[in-house]
């Protein structure tokens, strides 16, 4: 038995609810002059501001813009644009990308608590972002040969008459990232570029092919736009003001002036650093001093009570700091002494020290 467009229409609609409206939803940054993170405020004049978080610049904070929303009345003309190319479709497919949201069925919604977002609401984002790029598009849904759940994909009536169908629904919990075109042809197997074969379903075939969109329009416009003619109330942005950050006045896409206030406070906190760090390198610098000076003082005792103990080596290096004033006083005679009661012993280096000693003093004599 044929079922009556408005039957089918109730039994899709059976599986795949329409989303509630979400007058909430205020669109205003999708022009290119305000992307951004916004926080919108209602103000006591029934104006709403758009506060934008704060904007940053080399590590810096720069600015951030409060745009101050009005709420204007428009006549909506309603217009509908030609079937775009197949070749201009596909390239709009190229550059789209899905919400970033998680496929979630409304079984799992329930039982999760997450916001449901499947088949039906993919296929609407598709055909709402191809209509801002004036590109005629409606949801349509596909039916399965003894199965009363279906499946929702975007159709694209093409400018050479025929129909190009995309679908970006991943697999459950998964979020998307593109969207592939499908066969969609009653009789056969619904099939998808990229895989993604639907579960239970994907090897039946295709019952039924419904425009969705325009079922909903022909029972009663459910979630058709407003009419030619009719108004609208939309926002606009009546002003727009920058917050400087403090010390720092945004010039330029690419400039920025610093007052010299600001100068003269980070030149105070980089001098006071500077000092620190001195302070830091001075007292470590002692501290090395420190600790070379006490190493010194006991090496010099130990060659001192080597010498005392008659040890030739003792002997040699105290001969050794008196002729060079190793931490002792420069001193000829006594570096000779040493020296001399070293080679007694039969220490070479001693010798040769001597020997050199003795022709430095030789010459010294000699002028």
């Amino acid at each position: 038995m044929k079922m009556y467009p408005g039957i089918a229409l109730l039994a899709w609609l059976a599986v795949f609810p329409l989303a509630e409206a979400d007058d909430q939803a205020v669109k205003i940054f999708d022009a290119p002059d305000y992307p951004g993170a916004w926080t919108l405020a209602t103000n006591p004049d029934l104006t709403i501001t758009a506060a934008e978080a704060a904007v940053h610049r080399e590590g810096a904070e720069v600015y951030s813009r409060v745009l101050r929303l009005e709420t204007v009345a428009r006549e909506i003309s309603r217009t509908n644009p030609p079937p775009a190319a197949a070749t201009d479709i596909r390239q709009f497919i190229r550059g789209y990308r899905p919400p970033a949201i998680p496929y979630t069925s409304e079984a799992a919604a329930d039982r999760t608590g997450s916001e449901k977002f499947n088949c039906l609401e993919f296929a609407e984002d598709l055909v709402k972002q191809a209509a801002m790029d004036d590109i005629p598009a409606q949801v349509v849904g596909v039916l399965f040969e003894g199965m009363a759940t279906g499946h929702a994909v975007a159709g694209f009536p093409t400018a050479e008459g025929g129909m190009l169908y995309f679908d970006s629904t991943p697999g459950p919990g998964r979020i998307s990232h593109s969207a592939h075109e499908a066969q969609v042809q009653v009789g056969k197997p619904y099939q998808r570029e990229g895989g993604g074969e639907l579960a239970g379903v994907g090897k039946l075939p295709v019952s039924e092919i419904i425009s969705v969109t325009g079922l909903m329009e022909s029972a009663g416009s459910l979630i058709a736009g407003p009419e030619a003619g009719s108004v609208k109330t939309v926002l606009v942005v009546a002003d727009e003001t920058r917050v400087q950050a403090k010390g720092i006045d945004y010039a330029g896409p690419d400039t920025l002036e610093i007052s010299d206030g600001q100068l003269a406070k980070w030149d105070e906190a980089s001098n006071a650093i500077q000092a620190a760090l001195t302070f830091q390198q001075d007292r470590q610098k002692a501290a090395r001093q420190n600790i070379l000076a006490q190493a010194a003082a006991r090496a010099l005792a130990e060659d001192e009570r080597l010498a005392a103990g008659n040890d030739a080596y003792g002997q040699l290096r105290m001969g050794e700091r008196y002729l060079t004033g190793d931490g002792v006083a420069t001193n000829l005679t006594m570096a000779e002494s040493f020296l001399q009661q070293a080679a007694a012993q039969g220490s070479p280096t001693a010798v040769q020290e001597l020997k050199t000693l003795n022709e430095q003093t030789d010459g010294k004599n000699s002028d």
